[in-house]
């Protein structure tokens, strides 16, 4: 019975690991669902020796692709690793060569196509706003709106 529930286990690990990478805490959460703390046990201990799991593969794959769609700062990307239970180290290893000032400004140019219409306190004020939820830091900020507003604000076709 035990290695039929591991085989289901592992089935369904794989399944979801199939559809993007994910982390060992997710797996394992995903899992808890169906079957017993033991099974989940060996079914992940089974999907490294396969190499279905790799939290720092997952981690730099989920680093990546935050980096690129969406722009956050390396602080909120290492919480939002934390969050789905990769390990504080991993966390710090793939966010290390982060510019948080090259993603905050690629994060206010993006914006800055959908505010500009605005008068220049409000899109200043619409665009620091953009940029702490994407966990850049104050000074980061404002020296980012301050040459996008500079730079890009006034050449805006309002």
């Amino acid at each position: 019975m035990l290695d039929q529930n591991l085989a289901e286990a592992s089935n369904a690990a794989r399944r979801f690991i199939a559809y993007r990478l994910r982390s060992e805490r997710e797996v394992a959460r995903r899992l808890s669902k169906k079957f017993e703390p033991a099974t989940i046990e060996a079914a992940i201990a089974q999907m490294y020796r396969e190499n279905f799991l790799d939290d720092m593969r997952f981690a730099q794959s989920f680093t990546d692709s935050r980096t690129g769609s969406r722009p956050k700062s390396a602080a909120k990307i290492r919480q939002e690793l934390q969050s789905k239970g990769v390990s504080r180290e991993i966390a710090d290893i793939v966010t290390a060569d982060l510019s948080d000032y090259e993603s905050a400004l690629a994060a206010a140019r993006k914006k800055t196509r959908s505010i500009c219409r605005n008068t220049e306190s409000v899109f200043s004020k619409k665009l620091s706003n953009h940029l702490a939820q994407r966990g850049f830091n104050y000074d980061l900020s404002n020296r980012i709106v301050r040459m996008i507003c500079r730079d890009v604000y006034h050449a805006c076709e309002r």
